[in-house]
């Protein structure tokens, strides 16, 4: 009989623990672990629950504190109204024009209609400088025939090879990144056994040798122009001074006369 009972007691046992066996309530953020963003920039955290077909999301609540785990603070408490669970909402929180005090540790837990609960977090700290944009010139290789090798990739800035210790080139070659760089003539030539090919880019903006070239041009043509100018004044008064003295020597003849 006591056998019985013990046997009872067991059944009941993993009875009541079926609904903890079939539990798969979870939630994650989708950056994970740490974000980085501006001070007066919006600050946007999306997360993701999971669940069984059984279970309900009841409340949602989001916490903050400060990286040091200090001052934790309730941003928000989302309760699901009676036979309306909450699904996905409450998976998102917003801080608009975040400022100083916004970065942190960002908690959030869920709790589904049998009491338990699954927390994640994040840490969000200040970017200090913007990520640097770069603009490049890809080289693209048409693959309509058959061939044993692969195609070699090298470029030419304004007639001068580069390579990745002179120029800022992607792994295969093909990219030449031309942020910061003052070419004027960019060149790819693509080498294999099918045979060569060359195409250019030209930027309209000369090369600071270009423009030097273009200033001597130009200082010269008015230095030119100055110094004709200033003979030509020369002369005139020559002429003037010339004639002055000309038509003294005639009154002086024309007097003794």
């Amino acid at each position: 009989m006591e056998t019985w009972h013990i046997l009872v007691w067991r059944i009941c046992l993993i009875l009541a623990l079926l609904p903890h066996l079939h539990q798969c309530l979870s939630v994650h953020f989708q950056n994970k672990g740490l974000l980085y963003v501006a001070l007066g920039r919006d600050l946007v955290l999306q997360t993701q629950f999971q669940i069984t077909p059984t279970e309900k999301i009841v409340m949602v609540i989001w916490d903050y504190e400060t990286e040091k785990g200090q001052g934790q603070v309730r941003l928000a408490n989302h309760q699901t109204a009676l036979g309306n669970p909450l699904d996905q909402k409450g998976a998102l929180f917003r801080v608009e024009n975040i400022n100083s005090s916004n970065y942190g540790v960002y908690i959030i837990t869920v709790t589904d209609q049998m009491g338990n609960e699954e927390s994640a977090k994040i840490l969000v700290r200040e970017s200090v400088a913007a990520p640097v944009a770069s603009l490049s010139l890809q080289c693209e290789v048409a693959n309509d025939r058959a061939q044993w090798d692969s195609p070699v990739v090298s470029w030419l800035v304004d007639g001068i090879e580069v390579s990745n210790q002179t120029a800022n080139l992607s792994a295969d070659g093909r990219n030449l990144y031309v942020s910061g760089m003052k070419g004027h003539n960019y060149t790819c030539v693509v080498n294999s056994s099918l045979g060569t090919s060359v195409t250019n880019y030209i930027t309209d903006s000369p090369t600071p040798s270009q423009s030097k070239q273009s200033c001597e041009t130009w200082c010269v043509v008015i230095l030119a122009t100055i110094l004709a100018t200033v003979v030509i004044i020369i002369l005139v008064i020559l002429t003037k001074c010339g004639c002055l003295s000309w038509r003294c020597k005639q009154r002086r003849t024309n007097g003794i006369i």
